[in-house]
């Protein structure tokens, strides 16, 4: 999956001038927590985020009252970090984490395209995991050995069980994956009996 499937469009953005009063109201308005900002021509050229804007507005050297109201130009983040409409969402995933940020903006050219968040992650993560899709969760330990997550798949099959969603997760234990699954179409203690020999063991089943 790319990121332009799932990235948000059109995006919010704000001019550089803008007060930064003017910006908490369109976060607030909009319910966002960041805000690219674009020039007349609707280049990328900053990001303010609602942390920065936050302490903006409490710091008193910033709010002197013989000095103008501090604008968007002044205090937003001119270092980004962007991807593009064809990233790997799992890269766009990485980089958030890594980074420890909320958004990534999306860019093709200069040019602001989407934008990228924890929440668009989140909802990835829940059609990933089939949070919404009736069926027999399982979690099983296996030997990371080619063949082996096959040999699985072909014995759920030939029980007529349907998987619907697939994980696979690193093990504490060197040289074994974990893997969960969601599976319709088969009795959970059919299931259970029937894979237990080809599982180095099975975690979870519900």
């Amino acid at each position: 999956m790319l990121v332009g499937a799932r990235m948000t469009y059109p995006v919010i953005t704000i001019g550089p001038r803008a007060t930064l009063d003017s910006a908490k109201e369109l976060m607030e308005k909009e319910s966002i927590s960041s805000l690219p900002v674009v020039d007349r021509q609707g280049r990328l050229i900053g990001l303010i985020n609602e942390d920065t804007l936050t302490r903006s507005l409490c710091d008193p050297q910033l709010l002197k009252s013989d000095q103008p109201m501090p604008l968007v130009e002044d205090i937003m983040d001119k270092k980004l970090l962007t991807v593009t409409e064809n990233t790997p969402i799992e890269e766009a995933a990485r980089i958030i984490s890594d980074y420890d940020i909320k958004s990534l903006v999306v860019v093709r050219g200069n040019f602001v395209v989407g934008m990228i968040t924890t929440a668009n992650l989140n909802r990835i993560f829940l059609e990933l995991a089939g949070a919404r899709v009736q069926g027999i969760r399982l979690t099983a330990l296996l030997e990371d050995l080619p063949g082996r997550i096959v040999e699985l798949f072909a014995k759920i099959q030939e029980l007529g069980g349907n998987i619907s969603t697939i994980m696979t997760f690193y093990s504490e234990d060197k040289g074994y994956r974990i893997l969960t699954l969601k599976i319709s179409g088969i009795e959970k203690y059919l299931l259970k009996q029937e894979i237990n020999p080809l599982v180095t063991k099975i975690i979870d089943i519900r």
